[in-house]
């Protein structure tokens, strides 16, 4: 990577970059971050992954998709000075995918004079391709068990990949964390002479009040506080991302990066959508709810904001997971929560068979119905037929199985007036 901006003259150098790991709500701290930046008029350009719909989603400026335009008139910049180049660099392998998206962001980003590039780790941190951005601040969401085959298969190991963005003398916010990630995070601070603010003790959240619609909060970071702050992603997980993006805008206003404005903070966390994570749809009688939680960690938010939110509900599952998964850590909480599970498989050649996911269902020993699709337009037809109008469906598992599935689901609402939100209460 490092090879690659060199060769286009370290476009990187033209913007502060803010980068953000962790295993879960990376993604959507990232989208509350960039969000308040550009309420508070700053030019914010947002890189994520993966995709939903469309490969352009993971650039933005402003809250706005790279335009067809500009990411072939990117490629078509970069494509002959790799194909000329990449030989200089052959111990270092095949020039991946996601350097290579990473490399468009980063031109993309420079071009439009962004002030602040706003960065989500793709996995790990370490050996990320983001990670050797000279970063303002490093946020870390909450650390648990992901991609073990890489990162390592203890929280310890995972979280010195994570916490591998802490930069010397640097300016870090975490979200809460275990005691092994915690203990991580501050022995990398303390070597890298690094400050830190953690949720729960530097800063928290006060007074939740959730619905299906979003959520309110008072904010308290030290002696500073901000009352009824308005968020509408659903979720207690969304009141924490919330809370880190915001902690992360303090530290830029307390290094004089930024200028901190309350109402700016207000209009950010307002208008910050982030789909396909916890994202409700009515379709007619009943709700569909599209939620990417592709880890056990997630699946558990996801169960407990189910119970919370929609109590007195079933809930059929719509499952598809990645081959590279631990099963059992991603189905016990659908174990406790599911009234009927179909398991389907997206596109993505990662995906599991159904198959093994019923299996391992029936090693849980789940008792309840359980039924197989060939693909998500199956599992949404069955699915409908099952649910009664005291029946949700829960399409998760993975963010490919939701991008395949809202193109199903929500454009089909759009059309028909059926994709709705409520008024906070």
């Amino acid at each position: 990577m490092e090879a690659l901006l060199d060769w286009f003259g370290h476009p990187e150098r033209k913007f502060q970059a803010v980068l953000v790991a962790g295993t879960k709500g990376k993604g959507s701290t990232a989208k509350f971050f960039s969000s308040i930046l550009t309420a508070h008029g700053y030019r914010a350009g947002l890189y994520t992954s993966p995709h939903l719909e469309d490969v352009r989603e993971r650039i933005q400026i402003d809250g706005r998709m790279i335009s067809k335009q500009a990411f072939s008139k990117q490629m078509s910049v970069m494509r002959p000075v790799i194909d000329r180049r990449k030989n200089e660099i052959p111990l270092l392998g095949t020039i991946t995918f996601f350097e290579v998206l990473t490399l468009l962001s980063i031109l993309h980003f420079a071009q439009e004079k962004v002030e602040f590039g706003v960065f989500e780790i793709g996995m790990g941190g370490r050996l990320d391709a983001s990670n050797i951005l000279e970063s303002v601040l490093s946020m870390i969401t909450p650390v648990s068990y992901d991609h073990e085959e890489y990162l390592g298969n203890t929280l310890t190991k995972i979280a010195r990949e994570k916490a591998a963005i802490i930069r010397e003398n640097g300016w870090v916010v975490s979200g809460v964390q275990e005691k092994a990630a915690k203990a991580v995070i501050r022995k990398e601070l303390k070597q890298k002479r690094a400050a830190g603010f953690f949720l729960g003790s530097d800063f928290e959240v006060q007074r939740k009040r959730k619905s299906l619609n979003g959520s309110r909060f008072d904010f308290c970071f030290g002696r500073d506080q901000l009352k009824n702050l308005q968020i509408k992603l659903p979720g207690e997980f969304q009141i924490k991302n919330a809370a880190v993006a915001i902690a992360g805008i303090y530290v830029l206003n307390r290094r004089g990066l930024i200028h901190l404005q309350e109402k700016s903070v207000r209009k950010g966390l307002q208008t910050a959508f982030w789909p396909g994570r916890f994202e409700v749809i009515r379709q007619e009688k009943r709700f569909v709810i599209l939620d990417g939680a592709h880890n056990g960690a997630s699946m558990r938010e996801l169960c407990k904001a189910l119970c919370e939110l929609r109590s007195g509900r079933r809930q059929v599952f719509i499952l598809g997971v990645s081959r590279d998964k631990r099963l059992d850590r991603l189905l016990l909480p659908v174990r406790e929560k599911a009234s009927y599970v179909i398991a389907t498989k997206s596109l993505n050649s990662r995906a599991q068979e159904p198959k093994v996911i019923l299996e391992k269902m029936h090693e849980l020993k789940f008792t309840k119905p359980m039924f197989w699709a060939q693909d998500i337009k199956e599992a949404i037809k069955m699915a409908s037929r099952i649910a009664s109008e005291n029946t949700d469906i829960v399409i998760t598992g993975s963010l490919f199985l939701v991008g395949e599935a809202r193109k199903i689901v929500v454009h089909k609402c759009t059309g028909a007036k059926g994709h709705k939100r409520m008024a906070l209460t």
